[in-house]
């Protein structure tokens, strides 16, 4: 997947209502604006990357890189793990990427006769006055718009303004592109083989016996067979949840999970099990913190999702997305890097924000 469509599918939702609480969101995000941007006011004019008279700015460009790492957990993740990559080089990668795909599609909208209403793009000023009468102040300061964008953002008022203008007109391509998409079965067909970790799915009913200091792997493992014992005899599964488990929300759902070839990497054992696994099987998990009692209901494979909603979306993403790397792999446009400029690019305060941040979302989390 493309990182336009990859920021999009987590950034922006198809829908006016929802991209003006993005924005919102954007400001207040806990990493982009908890900590001083500052604008540097050389970098202000060296243009970074360009496609024909379409420039990004060096301060655009760092301004690209936070809303990545606010919004690409995984990417950070990756690039703080992985001591064999420079994240400083592939930072700069991905933000050329993304801007490279965000200048085309702004093009293409506009190409294409895509513009913001008058209605939208008054929406869209009320929402700008909205986050800086909500954030204006600070240490005791009253900030100047001036002052504002360039603390919170590191860019100017009109460069921010600019980008969810834009931002608004892509949404609105897209969404056009994907009413007009072919969402017939072969193009189906190619979806699902694309998305397969997304939608090939195990539909399973599970009782987690979690291990901790009064309950160790044996006597969890011991607790399972039981459970199983008394599925063998004809036990109702959800009962024997309701006797074993306090977790509410899974027990409202009768044990009821889905798991997906994405989540191998979260639960491996699970997934290992599941593949060897016949619909009606039934088993016992063991992880290091906890011992599943699951069993195999059905799966989901193309055959079941065909023609449906969920695959029709999928399919027009797909759709969109196909088009769109088409069209970045064509001679249409001519994208370029100030080689110069580029190379000289330090984000490493920018990765350090996102490593601060991520990691005390993920210390939350354990």
């Amino acid at each position: 997947m493309s990182e336009y469509n990859k920021l999009r599918k987590n950034v922006i939702l198809l829908s006016c209502c929802i991209l003006i609480i993005i924005v919102t969101a954007v400001c207040v995000s806990a990493f982009l604006s908890g900590r001083k941007k500052e604008k540097d006011e050389s970098a202000e004019n060296r243009t970074v990357a360009f496609v024909g008279d379409f420039k990004i700015s060096e301060n655009q460009f760092r301004f690209f890189a936070r809303i990545i790492l606010n919004q690409e957990e995984d990417t950070v993740r990756m690039l703080y793990t992985n001591p064999s990559l420079s994240d400083k080089d592939e930072i700069k990668k991905y933000t050329s990427n993304f801007t490279k795909e965000y200048i085309i599609r702004v093009l293409e909208a506009q190409a294409a006769g895509i513009t913001v209403t008058e209605e939208e793009a008054a929406q869209l000023e009320e929402q700008f006055e909205t986050d800086y009468e909500n954030a204006k102040s600070v240490d005791g300061k009253t900030l100047d718009k001036e002052e504002f964008y360039k603390y919170y953002y590191g860019i100017t008022e009109d460069e921010y303004k600019e980008f969810w203008r834009n931002w608004f007109l892509i949404d609105k391509y897209t969404t056009i592109c994907e009413q007009n998409a072919d969402v017939g079965e072969t193009a189906q067909r190619q979806a699902f083989e694309e998305y397969y970790d997304y939608l090939y799915c195990y539909n399973t009913s599970v009782i987690p016996l979690y291990i901790d200091s009064t309950n160790s792997k044996e006597q969890q493992t011991e607790k399972a067979n039981a459970i199983l014992a008394s599925l063998n005899e004809g036990a109702d599964f959800a009962e024997l949840l309701r006797q074993n488990s306090t977790d509410q929300e899974l027990i409202d759902a009768a044990g009821a999970m889905k798991f997906y070839p994405a989540n191998k990497y979260e639960y491996g054992e699970v997934y290992d099990w599941l593949r060897s696994a016949e619909p009606g099987s039934t088993g016992a998990v063991q992880t290091d913190t906890i011992v599943y009692v699951i069993r195999l209901d059905s799966i989901t494979d193309f055959d079941q999702l065909k023609d449906s909603e969920t695959m029709l979306q999928w399919t027009r993403t797909f759709c969109v997305n196909k088009e769109l790397n088409d069209l970045l792999n064509s001679d249409k446009y001519y994208y370029a890097v100030d080689q110069e400029v580029y190379d000289a690019l330090d984000l490493s305060d920018i990765l350090n924000e996102a490593y601060e941040y991520w990691k005390t979302v993920w210390e939350n989390e354990s």
